[in-house]
């Protein structure tokens, strides 16, 4: 049985399925009440058996923020660019750790910027929760991601010998290495996860049982840390859409943590990654939704765009990239005479389906306005594929 399916049935025994989904950065008393039942549920799991302790790689280690230089592989080509500050940085870690449901109290938090590809950024955070405190760090390194050296990172080593107690090797570039520093004083536990991008970074999250002063001390602690593999995973992906394929950081992951989102979760992403040739005259949508109606200053002609979380269609998948997102494009007619549909969907390995629609009609149920949309399929599916959706809530 794999790693993370005896975590799984560890949890169901023990202290029921980690079910939070917080859907913004602040949601008044809905988002205090999610919290409240994180921490009934983590100190559930306090009391369980899970045997699965990870270790932090790569530049993420527990007595600081990592050096990174030594063994850096050098970026070549498009990824020799990479501009980050700290407090992106800080924000991009809070921000995760609130969309992979982890009640904090009392944070503090560390980082460093980078603006050399050969050098990481990194984060730290250590929060107050029921009974302690405890640690998240986070590295990001920038790579070509067609490097092959860089699949070592991503691939376990035999069990024979293995440096790791645990270690998965995950289908879309990532994996789950970890051991238990059992003969330190303290009795330090590691859960970290490796993720290679492909918008070339090199992401390293982890999670300890611990900050690293109680190390000195006496007494061992025989919690297990507060986030599991799933949730690991969570942060990953949040910190992956949070940094664009351009070496820079994205508005929608370094928002500062107390500030209110735009209302819904969808539009604002659609807006940003509309061709920017085109004029919104109108825009709508809420939760999983959003759309705009984009008009031409000359010829009147109007289309309509929409995005849409979990389309529930039929599956018409035409390919799969190399992180295992399902892609499908298709073209068909519209409801009235002359109308139009384009789509792209992208499924992605977490389950994250984001469907993306164009019409030549001011609706889906209107009347044709010019012979076909103002937008590509080949544009579509640019907007279905971006990373920036892992940040929608």
């Amino acid at each position: 049985m794999h790693f993370e399916d005896e975590l799984a049935k560890a949890l169901r025994h023990t202290a029921a399925a980690f079910a939070t989904d917080p859907r913004s950065l602040a949601e008044g008393s809905l988002a205090r009440g999610r919290r409240r039942v994180a921490r009934r549920r983590a100190s559930a799991v306090a009391g369980s058996a899970l045997a699965v302790v990870l270790v932090a790689t790569a530049g993420v280690r527990l007595g600081g923020e990592g050096d990174g230089d030594a063994a850096t592989p050098q970026p070549v080509g498009g990824y020799r660019h990479f501009a980050v500050t700290a407090e992106q940085m800080e924000n991009i870690l809070h921000n995760g750790m609130d969309r992979a449901g982890i009640p904090i109290i009392q944070p503090k938090v560390r980082a460093t910027g980078s603006s050399d590809p050969a050098r990481p950024a990194t984060a730290t955070i250590d929060f107050g929760e029921s009974w302690g405190m405890a640690r998240v760090t986070l590295s990001v390194r920038r790579v070509d991601p067609a490097e092959q050296d860089l699949k070592k990172l991503i691939t376990c080593p035999p069990r024979t010998n293995s440096p790791y107690e645990e270690c998965t090797t995950q289908p879309d570039n990532r994996a789950v290495k970890g051991y238990t520093e059992a003969g330190k004083t303290g009795g330090v536990k590691e859960w970290a996860v490796t993720m290679l991008s492909p918008s070339g970074y090199v992401i390293d999250v982890a999670t300890h049982n611990t900050p690293a002063a109680r190390q000195a001390e006496a007494s061992p602690v025989t919690r297990n840390p507060r986030m599991n593999p799933g949730k690991l995973r969570t942060l990953a992906m949040f910190v992956d859409g949070s940094l664009t394929g351009d070496g820079e950081a994205n508005p929608f992951g370094t928002v500062n943590p107390t500030a209110s989102p735009e209302p819904g979760d969808i539009l604002p992403v659609l807006k940003s990654l509309l061709p920017k040739r085109l004029r919104i005259t109108s825009e709508g949508g809420s939760g999983g939704e959003g759309y705009v109606l984009v008009t031409d200053r000359k010829t009147g002609q109007r289309t309509y765009i929409q995005a849409t979380r979990t389309a529930g269609d039929k599956e018409f998948w035409n390919e799969t990239l190399a992180d295992g997102t399902k892609v499908g494009t298709v073209q068909r007619p519209g409801k009235q005479p002359g109308v139009v549909e384009l789509r792209a969907d992208a499924l992605r390995t977490n389950g994250l389906w984001m469907s993306i629609s164009a019409y030549n009609a001011p609706s889906p149920t209107s009347t044709r306005s010019g012979t076909a949309p103002m937008i590509t399929t080949e544009e579509l599916r640019a907007i279905a594929t971006s990373r920036t959706w892992l940040l929608a809530r």
